[in-house]
């Protein structure tokens, strides 16, 4: 199995995607109908609920999450839905038959 890896770029805060500043994570994603947006991954021991993620402005959703070096696997969870982050080419498949995204914290 390849596992594709990227590191974080550093975009602005109001960029979608994911984007570093030391070790505060920054995940944005473009969710204008959902109701709520939420993080999991191997850094909360996937539970969505750990890490709501804020409305902003034109549908934009955000949160902050301090990680320290290293690879990360995670999913958004869209009104309950699981999805891979769609602004984040890195994935690699899941024991369920989807994919999760993947962040390398350098």
């Amino acid at each position: 199995m390849k596992v594709t890896k990227t590191k974080v770029s550093k975009k602005t805060s109001e960029s979608l995607g994911v984007s570093q500043k030391g070790n505060n994570i920054t995940f944005t994603a473009q969710y204008p109908n959902a109701s709520a947006v939420h993080i999991a991954g191997d850094f909360n021991n996937w539970q969505p609920e750990k890490n709501p993620m804020s409305k902003t402005s034109n549908g934009l959703w955000q949160t902050k999450i301090k990680l320290s070096k290293g690879v990360y696997k995670y999913r958004f969870v869209v009104d309950g839905q699981w999805q891979h982050d769609p602004n984040n080419p890195a994935t690699e498949p899941n024991p369920y038959g989807d994919s999760n995204s993947v962040l390398t914290v350098s």
